[in-house]
């Protein structure tokens, strides 16, 4: 019998659309193969009104559905610092009302200079708009940045906790697992150090993302790279390579208690028997 390394349930996946009858086809496939933990990315065309409509539609039509919605700072950015921050507080309470636990709060791929998560997250600390026991609030952290830059990112993230704000971690995608190993110990570290007097640090869960790889998406991928996420060349170059990366990953990941989030599209059975033969047995 194989060993398994995740079970589907504890797997959560992303998912992107354009219109509402795409996201009812997608969502009614997961209901279909009993999967309910989805998230909502904020990016492109997917903002404000449409991402707000989406949710809506999601858990009126999809009860069970276990959404978290995310929230950038960049694409969701209304004209100046306050009005946005004001505009993230009316998005925490509409997808409250609406069913949702967590948000995932992201600057986005280019941080504005007046605002962004970690300036986020100060401003909500103690505004008695908002009551932070309504709503979870996630943030991300990349292991694979350069030590000049992690440096940076360390700092940001211990910010980040200490505004008592923060109820998960969600680690950025990258190809080199064994700096990610190391730095899974340092990012355990910090949320330990920093919450030890505090109840909330044995609440905070980690989030890992996973890209699941095929030549098509190589080769988009090497054509136009994702700000922010380092892949090497070799993992680039080869699918039989970059399969035996995502497992040592997703290893890295069980080892840590991490549950993953899968960036791409898994929207067909083909795609699911992808990924449960190649990377979850």
């Amino acid at each position: 019998m194989k060993d398994i390394l995740f079970d589907l349930n504890n797997i959560r996946f992303e998912i992107s659309f354009k219109s509402f009858d795409e996201l009812r086809r997608i969502l009614s496939f997961y209901k279909k193969n009993n999967l309910y933990k989805i998230n909502i990315p904020c990016k492109n065309n997917l903002k404000k009104g449409f991402l707000l409509d989406s949710i809506k539609i999601s858990k009126d039509e999809f009860p069970g559905i276990d959404i978290i919605p995310h929230f950038s700072i960049l694409h969701e950015f209304r004209r100046n610092r306050l009005n946005t921050q004001d505009s993230f507080i009316k998005f925490l309470k509409v997808v409250n009302h609406l069913g949702c636990e967590e948000v995932l709060l992201v600057s986005g791929s280019q941080k504005r200079s007046t605002l962004e998560s970690l300036s986020m997250l100060s401003f909500l600390k103690d505004n008695p708009l908002l009551n932070s026991e309504d709503i979870a609030i996630g943030v991300a952290f990349n292991p694979y940045l350069p030590s000049f830059l992690f440096k940076e990112e360390i700092i940001r993230l211990e910010k980040k906790l200490e505004s008592g704000l923060v109820s998960s971690v969600w680690i950025q995608f990258g190809t080199d697992y064994k700096l990610l190993k190391r730095r899974i110990k340092i990012l355990k570290n910090i949320i330990y150090s920093t919450m030890q007097n505090k109840s909330e640090e044995l609440n905070i869960k980690l989030f890992g993302s996973i890209l699941v790889p095929s030549k098509q998406f190589l080769s988009r991928f090497k054509y136009r790279p994702w700000k922010g996420v380092y892949c090497s060349s070799e993992f680039l170059g080869s699918t039989d390579f970059a399969n035996k990366v995502v497992k040592k990953i997703l290893l890295a990941y069980k080892e840590n208690n991490i549950f993953p989030i899968i960036e791409t599209s898994i929207y067909t059975d083909e795609h699911l028997k992808i990924l449960k033969n190649n990377f979850l047995e």
